[in-house]
């Protein structure tokens, strides 16, 4: 049981770690703090899988 939880976990972090990445490169474009949105991105990908979209209803700072 313990394989399979390793074994689902690790891909699960690795999307999580891209769209944090994602957003956060997105974020940098727009002006945005990018360590913030790293975090935002990679937390609640699950909620919301394309979390860089949020950044284009925001203006530029």
């Amino acid at each position: 049981m313990l394989s399979w939880i390793i074994f689902i976990t690790i891909p699960v972090l690795a999307v999580a770690l891209l769209a944090g990445r994602f957003t956060a490169t997105y974020a940098a474009e727009r002006g945005r703090s990018e360590r913030a949105w790293f975090l935002l991105g990679a937390l609640l990908f699950p909620l919301f899988p394309i979390p860089w979209m949020t950044l284009q209803l925001l203006p530029r700072k």
